[in-house]
């Protein structure tokens, strides 16, 4: 392994050599600003630390790396600043179900139906939901059949489950005879 760079021209050498130069000053002045930013913080909870708190939760940093980041512990991070932090969470979240909610109503995006039903399968109830999972059939004749419940409807599954639960409970015969019960 060599150190040496490869055959560059002795004017884009400068160059690279300046830019990285350049890009290595800016990083280290933002890490002291920071850190003389958090130095003249005061007490917690700070105004400071909020911002930073909040944006770590945005990003979905953990808490001990955003710790690590202020240079507080974990334990000072959650006693005053847990609230920040889901808060940031909670931004993108809603900036992201906002961007979804929009995509899932346009006349225009391809993807609308797929993000439509995507949405509708998580917070449209549960005939809207997919079956739990797809089972494989077995055409061997010796043994009982399995239903393959993603081709039920929605009201045969609800039927098919209370038959199960009844069964599982040590119930027998048909269902609207315990039901008048």
């Amino acid at each position: 392994m060599t150190d040496e760079l490869p055959d560059v021209p002795d004017d884009k050498r400068e160059a690279i050599t300046l830019w990285v130069k350049s890009r290595l000053e800016e990083s280290e002045k933002a890490h002291q600003d920071r850190i003389e930013l958090l130095r003249t913080a005061g007490e917690h909870p700070s105004p400071i630390y909020q911002r930073f708190v909040r944006l770590a939760g945005e990003l979905g940093l953990s808490k001990a790396l955003a710790a690590k980041q202020l240079g507080i512990t974990v334990a000072t991070l959650t006693t005053h600043y847990a609230d920040d932090y889901e808060l940031g969470a909670a931004e993108i979240l809603s900036a992201i179900a906002a961007n979804m909610n929009r995509k899932a109503i346009s006349d225009t995006d391809p993807a609308a139906a797929k993000i439509g039903l995507a949405i509708m399968e998580r917070r449209g109830g549960e005939e809207w939901k997919n079956p739990a999972r797809r089972i494989e059939m077995d055409h061997n004749p010796s043994k009982a059949p399995v239903i393959d419940s993603s081709k039920l409807t929605y009201d045969e599954r609800q039927t098919l489950r209370a038959m199960i639960e009844r069964v599982q409970n040590g119930g027998s015969g048909d269902p609207e005879d315990e039901a008048v019960i």
